[in-house]
């Protein structure tokens, strides 16, 4: 990425995700990834956000998740703009694999994709440990608008600031999301 797309605030509402939406949309992704995916062997949830959805997924898919620490921005502040710069603690995910390499479909998962940073950068560093053949597809529950790559699979486009079960909750008053009825796909 050249340079660093810019997310999309309207300051019109915090989202929330609820528990049940956060269900709701973990199903809708599954059964639209397994459609064009009959298999997936390995899920990897992007630490923090996307450890929650990675493991709902992983369990409907009958595989055990992974996780990969990356940090795009210093804190989880409100309307904190994407630095472009993302760090990944592939060390620890590679000690994890042990000398196991990544073969067939892995899902890399995340809570949203704000500007695309996160997502084009585990791909790339993901290179290294996939056998040839190996194909990377992506996931978010989220989507802002002013993403510049987006992933495979998302649930809500979002042009506000959203509010995961597993975050603090802001101090300042929420919308629940709406009940997801469908995923877009982006492949």
């Amino acid at each position: 990425m050249t340079r660093t797309a810019q997310r999309v605030f309207e300051h019109q509402r915090i989202w929330r995700v609820t528990p049940s939406a956060l269900s709701d949309a973990c199903l809708l992704l599954f059964a639209a990834i397994s459609r064009d995916y009959p298999k997936v062997d390995h899920v990897i949830g992007i630490a923090n956000g996307g450890t929650a959805p990675a493991r709902i997924l992983a369990g409907r898919l009958g595989v055990k998740p992974r996780s990969v620490q990356a940090r795009h921005n210093a804190d989880d502040g409100l309307y904190r703009q994407a630095t472009g710069k993302v760090s990944v603690d592939f060390d620890a995910f590679r000690r994890g694999l042990g000398r196991r390499n990544l073969d067939g479909t892995v899902l890399v998962v995340d809570d949203i994709c704000g500007s695309g940073a996160t997502l084009h950068k585990l791909r790339n560093v993901l290179t290294p440990v996939l056998i040839p053949d190996a194909s990377v597809i992506t996931a978010t529950l989220c989507l802002n608008s002013g993403a510049e790559t987006g992933p495979d699979y998302s649930v809500w486009t979002v042009s506000d600031w959203v509010s995961f079960p597993w975050e603090k909750r802001p101090d300042q008053p929420t919308t629940d999301m709406p009940v997801p009825d469908r995923v877009t796909s982006h492949a």
